[in-house]
């Protein structure tokens, strides 16, 4: 397997409430969460070495505190292996916009787990998958499932809704 490249789909809130405080620092949410077609790139090949991050977008970090590095960090320990990732190099092409919402680097991190369980050859089930993707962050588990979903807890209890019809979105971004 040379490498295998998925798409990272960003999202919207169609609806969000924000409710009670939690008592881990969280609060309580209830989102109508939607994909849209807007997508990064994600590409992961099997490569001898240690782990690596490529993006050529500036302001990308391609180190640990990268989302996707964290994700594949989870996953390698997960997967009962020792020290830090090896055997796969993720190339980043990033089309959804930093800081905006969108989940960007969130949507990488899912992508990241799903293509790094492939390219290391890893028996972990979908339901650790989920686990590993919550403890990323609220909003990576949404993007394992996508498409038009109810998001509840704080954020990483993800029901799949039917999907809605095609409809045109309009994404502002102030400077």
């Amino acid at each position: 397997m040379a490498s295998v490249t998925l798409h990272a789909f960003a999202k919207i809130n169609l609806s969000l409430r924000i409710k009670a405080a939690r008592a881990d620092g969280f609060h309580e949410v209830q989102t109508i969460l939607q994909a849209v077609d807007l997508c990064d790139r994600v590409r992961c090949g099997a490569r001898r070495g240690p782990f690596a991050i490529q993006c050529s977008t500036p302001g990308v970090p391609t180190d640990r505190t990268n989302l996707v590095w964290k994700a594949a960090q989870l996953l390698w320990t997960a997967a009962g292996r020792d020290g830090e990732p090896r055997g796969a190099v993720v190339t980043l092409e990033k089309n959804i916009p930093m800081e905006a919402g969108l989940g960007g680097g969130s949507s990488d991190a899912a992508a990241a787990l799903v293509v790094l369980r492939r390219i290391w050859k890893l028996r972990i089930a979908d339901e650790e998958l989920h686990a590993i993707a919550a403890m990323l962050g609220s909003d990576v588990p949404y993007f394992l499932v996508g498409g038009t979903a109810l998001g509840l807890g704080r954020g990483e209890e993800v029901y799949p809704l039917a999907d809605l019809p095609p409809l045109w979105v309009v994404l502002v971004r102030p400077p």
